[in-house]
């Protein structure tokens, strides 16, 4: 009976281990290659226009253009002793306002920060026998034993039976389990640097002279 029963150690034998283990780390840096050129190709993409010549990988930087009207107060006009005499006045003059495109986008910027690699492997082995078979005898008989008033009938029977069963039972059951976390840990230092310097050089500059202000009609 015990040269049935599954031998435990024998079942871990042969596992691909440096697989199951390193399969997954593989795959996860081959991950985190992919998305640091997804974040450059996004860069280049978006942030750069195509280049102009074959000489260079990319063009000029990409911009998006806000044109708006703001208001602007006219200093009154004053006489040598200082005294007044024009009011200030309000006009409003036609400004623009040249973003770069990659100051007002969301750089996207995953990165793998763990894996875990889980693997259980349960091995269950029961062996148990019972022979089954079903058998059956029968004894009778008869006999007189003494004689005149002192004899007496014997009788004797017997019965014989056996039950067998025979019964064999196996169970292996093995789990594979991979969890990859990725999150966006925001735009890397030098990036970070790049974009500051961008947004200093982000000012609203007057395409047109102050002009008066037009009031619109009143409703009626």
């Amino acid at each position: 009976m015990a040269g049935e029963l599954v031998n435990m150690s024998d079942q871990f034998q042969g596992l691909p281990m440096d697989s199951l283990i390193g399969g997954p780390l593989t795959a996860a840096c081959d991950s985190q290659i992919k998305l640091a050129r997804a974040t450059a190709d996004f860069i280049k993409v978006i942030g750069f226009m195509p280049p102009e010549d074959n000489k260079s990988e990319v063009g000029k930087t990409r911009t998006a253009l806000f044109q708006f009207k703001r208001p602007v107060e006219i200093p009154g006009q004053t006489g040598k002793d200082g005294a007044a005499l024009t009011a200030p006045t309000i006009k409003e003059e036609q400004v623009e306002l040249e973003v770069p495109l990659l100051a007002i986008v969301n750089v996207p910027n995953l990165t793998i920060t763990s894996v875990d690699v889980t693997f259980d492997m349960e091995v269950k082995s029961s062996f148990e026998t019972k022979s089954s078979s079903d058998k059956e005898g029968s004894l009778q008989a008869e006999a007189k034993v003494g004689w005149g008033p002192f004899s007496a009938k014997v009788s004797v029977q017997g019965k014989v039976s056996s039950h067998k069963e025979s019964t064999r039972k196996s169970d292996n059951s093995a789990k594979y389990h991979v969890a990859v976390r990725a999150e966006d840990r925001g735009m890397p230092e030098g990036l970070a640097r790049v974009m500051d310097i961008l947004q200093t050089s982000v000012a609203p500059k007057s395409i047109s002279q102050p002009e008066p202000v037009k009031k619109e009609p009143a409703k009626t």
